[in-house]
């Protein structure tokens, strides 16, 4: 993280702010570009935010265009590079058993009155397998050595952790890293089905190096590393602001006890803000790709998919196709809606109109499209918990819009 901060123009804030308010509240002012708060309140640790808020910035990360971006991330899904291993590496430096987390590190206070830790990435291995995976997980801070996590049923952590209670353990041992280079961020942003997440990164980079701590391989220029043990306890954890920039429930969730931290000299300390850009790039790109394989199956002439950041980069999502036989405006939208199961809505437009651009989207819709035409409805599907409008059970009504030009006519043709 700190090689990639070098190439970018950072804003540093020297007046002091707090993690009570403050600090979230200057972030937002700075517009969400790269800021690094260098005078936080009762700590002594820095804060970055802001680093990959735009798709320039991400891409830049791994040395790529924007138009490259989903691409690079495609071809990382299908070859991930292993890491080398090293024998030691920085965060070694300082190490803390049964740490008072708020002595050390400046857990932000956002919606609610809750603090959270949000850039944090849990690693945890398969009990039956072996196999490692790194996912990012919102902390609600508890106090003490304590946090609350929420993992996402039937997805990795959620899996590895129910099986290790049913075996008969009280905790499964996890480990918590914060401050990395984006691409592991990334990597632990997706949910591709049996990948190494820091492989992916690796290979996004070119390259990378992993310090082996308990059986768990940390990049070896993370900025904080924490020991942990799920517990079998839970707690009430929420609310929270989630993708949408609305308030996600209040759950039962399990306690992490932090055993030992780990930090670098001078560390840096790296947050997210909730429902905001960064959250949305770092969750809407990685699936751009793995949805384009998917619709290619169907209509093998797809060009580009973009989830949108006015559907929180989960709930919407525009496909741009080179358009051959009439029909292909509605295959593409069944397919998209069958690629994303949190999709909510997906607008299929031709290679002249440019995806990322919501104002030729909407041009596209409004020269385009006739409603009793061009919509497909899909009532009582199965949604996003992250709908606020959504029905029990997250049932929703899907729909897509087939602003493609019909076959042979010229008169839906630019001309200016």
């Amino acid at each position: 993280m700190r090689k990639f901060l070098e190439t970018l123009d950072v804003t540093r804030i020297t007046e002091e702010v707090s993690w009570k308010d403050s600090m979230t509240d200057v972030i937002v002012r700075n517009d969400e570009r790269p800021t690094i708060l260098e005078n936080v309140n009762g700590v002594d640790m820095r804060v970055v935010a802001g680093i990959v808020s735009t798709r320039e910035t991400l891409a830049k990360s791994i040395e790529a265009t924007p138009t490259e971006l989903s691409s690079r991330v495609g071809e990382a899904f299908t070859d991930p590079l292993p890491m080398e291993r090293v024998q030691d590496a920085p965060f070694l430096k300082n190490h803390v058993e049964n740490p008072n987390i708020a002595k050390y590190i400046p857990v932000p206070e956002f919606f609610g009155g809750k603090r959270y830790l949000t850039a944090s990435i849990v690693l945890s291995k398969d009990p039956v397998s072996g196999r490692r995976n790194a996912s990012i997980h919102r902390m609600m801070y508890l106090g003490g050595n304590q946090f609350a996590i929420r993992p996402i049923p039937q997805r990795d952590l959620h899996n590895f952790y129910t099986t290790t209670l049913d075996n008969g353990a009280d905790y499964m041992d996890i480990v918590v890293i914060i401050g990395v280079h984006p691409a592991f961020e990334l990597g632990a942003a997706t949910s591709y089905p049996g990948l190494d997440e820091f492989a992916f990164a690796s290979r996004l980079l070119g390259g990378a190096r992993e310090y082996d701590l308990d059986g768990f391989g940390v990049p070896e220029e993370t900025e904080i590393v924490m020991k942990c043990r799920m517990l079998r306890e839970e707690v009430e954890e929420g609310p929270f602001v989630d993708l949408t920039g609305t308030a996600d429930k209040v759950r039962m969730q399990p306690v992490v006890e932090v055993t030992d931290l780990y930090f670098r000299d001078d560390p840096i300390f790296r947050t997210i803000l909730p429902g905001r850009k960064e959250h949305k790039m770092l969750m809407g790109i990685p699936q751009e790709p793995r949805m384009k394989k998917q619709i290619i199956n169907t209509i093998p002439t797809v060009k580009q998919v973009v989830m949108t950041e006015g559907g929180g980069s989960w709930l919407h999502a525009v496909v741009q196709i080179k358009k051959r036989t009439q029909g292909d405006g509605k295959n593409t939208i069944v397919a998209a809606l069958a690629a994303h199961p949190s999709l909510k809505r997906v607008v299929v437009i031709d290679e002249d109109v440019e995806p990322s651009d919501p104002v030729d989207v909407e041009w596209a819709i409004a020269t385009r499209v006739q409603p009793d035409k061009d919509l497909v409805l899909v009532p009582g599907a199965k949604g996003s918990s992250l709908d606020p409008s959504a029905g029990e059970g997250s049932t929703t009504c899907k729909w897509g819009i087939d602003a493609t030009k019909p076959l042979g006519s010229t008169k839906f043709d630019r001309v200016i």
